[in-house]
């Protein structure tokens, strides 16, 4: 599932950078650096997003993948999370929206314990995620733009990995993406 969510992303991508012409649709590809806390510590996630729009309607597709793995003393734990985004767009000026969207995904939860430095070994367990989002789009040029993103994500099925509880992996995150293509309106 992950792979195909991935390739259908960067063909995404690569057909709104090759027809980047001017009409109502627009289309993006870009990469995400997202700030959360797993497990009780806070790590840095990057991925990337791609998407189409209509001036006021986004669609897309996103994927996130812990950089390093969030350190407690005894355990590392890691994340990662591909799925479907959709937003609404509602324009504050002519070139800066506001964005009220919602990230639907599946993916994986991991934790490995540690014990004086040596790996007692790892669990993975596949997860489901959801998260209502806020942000805001700033145009950098007529085909490039930088949006900030807030928002709460909700993770089940994690709850089978040793000393995790429910809400282990679900806090509030904040997202910086690079988007490169071609915008409405602009």
């Amino acid at each position: 599932m992950k792979k195909w969510i991935l390739l259908s992303a960067m063909i995404l991508g690569l057909i709104s950078a090759i027809y980047s012409q001017p009409q109502e649709w627009g289309y993006h590809a870009g990469a995400t650096v997202l700030l959360s806390e797993i497990n009780g510590a806070n790590t840095l996630s990057a991925g990337m997003t791609a998407g189409v729009s209509n001036g006021r309607i986004l669609l897309g597709f996103y994927g996130l993948k812990a950089l390093t793995p969030a350190q407690r003393p005894t355990y590392e734990s890691t994340l990662e999370e591909y799925g479907l985004q959709t937003a609404f767009l509602y324009p504050l000026t002519s070139r800066l929206n506001l964005n009220f969207g919602l990230r639907a995904g599946v993916g994986e939860a991991s934790m490995e314990a540690i014990h004086k430095h040596i790996s007692e070994g790892a669990q993975k367990e596949d997860i489901w995620a959801i998260s209502p989002e806020m942000g805001i789009e700033f145009p950098l040029s007529r085909n490039l733009s930088l949006a900030y993103t807030g928002g709460y994500r909700w993770i089940w099925g994690s709850e089978n990995l040793e000393d995790v509880g429910c809400g282990s992996y679900s806090s509030f995150y904040n997202a910086l993406s690079l988007r490169v293509g071609f915008f409405p309106g602009r």
